[in-house]
């Protein structure tokens, strides 16, 4: 392109009723368009999208037998973008309760349906989406308490059998005394995603949309130190080891893919068609006629990393601080 500038605009209306009652409820509709840029003051992930959402949110804050609260809610939502595509729908419910014992559970689950991406293809047309369905758990202990446990479990199942992760995140705090907290977060994941992005090829007239079935790992383990000298002087530390692996198979290229049946959006490439150079490529003899006709790496990976950071602060003034950052990653 030769543009050297965008244009764009986004807003947000909302309705909300509140107040004192159980009941409480609302809507909203956000819109990005497609040349809004805002990455020069903030952060903007994607454009070109319409968002609306409603909600109601029922609460009982008497406490009663073994409970002193519960939080229900529930949503729908859905995006479009502003070619006119209807992007997904979506429904979510999900609840809190804290125990007499102060001890917090919260569960929750999101329906996506009706999903096409228009980023999927990464430049070229949209792909209709199997929907999938997400629902998560979390339990914590006391948090008045020194010693303070927490453990979420994540579980998502992508429809048509085309993917499905598993997550568990516990995490320990601990307040030796008021001046000092530890954390210790590990993360396991374990995941598989029948259409993750390889990479992307002309062949004769048309483009070569390259994916892949990917069995992924991820471990992590984050640690954090908040320990504050005096009012005005804090000492932060955050790390954390990471290690994540990835495995590919299955590769494919899209044919239709706005196809109706979902077997019929992509076609797996024939061991005919497929061959490794090497052990850092393969090649594509698509129309199996003996010469090769494109290939693309090999996308396995292995990666491992220790991130760490360390602040010191100090409010030499109300309202003026002094910041000394340490980085490694």
């Amino acid at each position: 392109s030769s543009r050297t500038s965008l244009s764009g605009s986004g807003g947000r209306l909302q309705f909300l009723k509140s107040g004192n009652g159980h009941w409480s409820y609302g809507g909203v509709f956000v819109w990005k368009t497609p040349g809004l840029e805002l990455n020069d003051i903030g952060y903007l992930r994607e454009a070109d999208q319409m968002l609306q959402a409603l909600w109601v949110n029922y609460r009982i804050w008497e406490p009663k037998s073994f409970y002193r609260s519960i939080n229900l809610s529930s949503y729908q939502y859905a995006g479009w973008d502003f070619s006119g595509n209807h992007l997904l729908d979506g429904l979510d419910a999900n609840g809190h309760i804290t125990f007499k014992n102060y001890w917090n559970a919260a569960a929750g689950t999101n329906l996506n349906y009706n999903v096409i991406s228009n980023t999927m293809l990464r430049g070229g047309p949209v792909i209709k989406m199997p929907g999938n369905l997400n629902s998560w758990i979390q339990v914590n202990t006391d948090s008045r308490k020194k010693l303070e446990i927490e453990l979420e479990l994540q579980h998502s199942v992508t429809f048509e059998g085309s993917g499905h992760n598993i997550n568990l995140q516990p995490e320990i705090k601990y307040k030796p005394f008021n001046t000092l907290s530890l954390s210790f977060n590990p993360s396991y994941m374990v995941s598989y995603d029948e259409l993750q992005y390889v990479s992307q090829t002309d062949y004769g007239n048309q483009t070569r949309y390259i994916y892949g079935s990917i069995n992924q790992k991820v471990l992590s383990m984050s640690f954090r130190v908040n320990f504050n000298l005096s009012p005005d002087l804090t000492l932060q530390y955050w790390g954390q080891p990471f290690v994540s692996s990835g495995k590919y198979n299955d590769f494919k290229y899209i044919t239709d893919p706005m196809a109706y049946e979902y077997l019929d959006r992509f076609n797996i490439y024939s061991s005919s068609q497929i061959s490794p150079d090497g052990e850092e490529r393969f090649l594509i003899d698509e129309n199996i006629d003996g010469s090769n006709d494109y290939g693309f790496n090999k996308p396995d990976y292995n990666f491992q990393e220790f991130l760490s950071n360390f602040v010191l602060r100090w409010e030499y003034n109300p309202g003026s601080s002094f910041y000394l950052v340490w980085s490694q990653s």
